[in-house]
């Protein structure tokens, strides 16, 4: 099982850097495409996040001292929610991006508040900023499948990954403290897997766009 979960976190983070790579070079080709600059930025810091996270594990492991990267579980969904919002923004219509940017100072508001009366919660997952950050974006999904039915929408490999993983993994980091404390090891582990070989997809379905949508060949 150690063998498959590692193939899955090794194979996420080649595809994720692969992602970042061809996303930040179409974004710097296209400079007036700001909902592919977004997106360059969000799968960017993502891998930022993501490397940080292991070298921190690998780093502590080597001193035989336990030390979790859940902290970084907050600069990851924050940054998910901003520039995922801001990519959907760009393709919706004036009375959607009203909404959007009413759900920002909303969710800005709410975990103010939330982080300045529990610092403890910086140490943890924390449910309700897991739901309110990501919730949203698998509704911006399917308002941006809907504005797509009837012509050829756009990023709609982006907008599957989107809305297929998104809705898998909010319901997997919400039950994560209780699959971390009360739910049998192998369970845990069979779990956090499975939201490993979705990330695998959602990065797959990323890659297929760019070569369906970005990529450009001489013939």
């Amino acid at each position: 099982m150690k063998l498959i979960d590692s193939v899955f976190q090794n194979l996420s983070t080649l595809l994720l850097f692969i992602n970042a790579i061809l996303y930040t070079y179409s974004a710097i080709k296209d400079k007036k495409n700001k909902a592919l600059k977004y997106f360059a930025i969000y799968l960017s810091l993502t891998f930022i996040v993501l490397t940080l996270s292991i070298i921190i594990v690998e780093f502590y492991r080597e001193l035989n001292i336990k030390q979790d990267n859940l902290f970084l579980s907050h600069f990851y969904f924050i940054f998910q929610f901003v520039f995922l919002s801001l990519f959907y923004k760009i393709n919706f219509t004036r009375k959607q991006k009203i909404w959007v940017n009413l759900i920002f100072v909303i969710v800005a508001l709410v975990l103010g508040i939330q982080y300045s009366n529990n610092l403890s919660l910086f140490n943890q997952f924390n449910l309700l900023e897991i739901l309110i950050t990501s919730f949203p974006l698998v509704v911006y999904s399917i308002i941006h499948l809907y504005n797509s039915l009837g012509k050829k929408g756009k990023y709609m490999y982006i907008n599957a990954a989107v809305l297929i993983y998104l809705s898998v993994s909010t319901l997997i980091f919400i039950l994560g403290n209780l699959i971390i404390s009360a739910v049998a090891k192998s369970v845990s582990t069979d779990v956090w897997l499975l939201n490993k070989v979705f990330y695998v997809g959602y990065l797959a379905l990323i890659l297929i766009e760019w070569r369906k949508s970005l990529w450009r060949t001489k013939n």
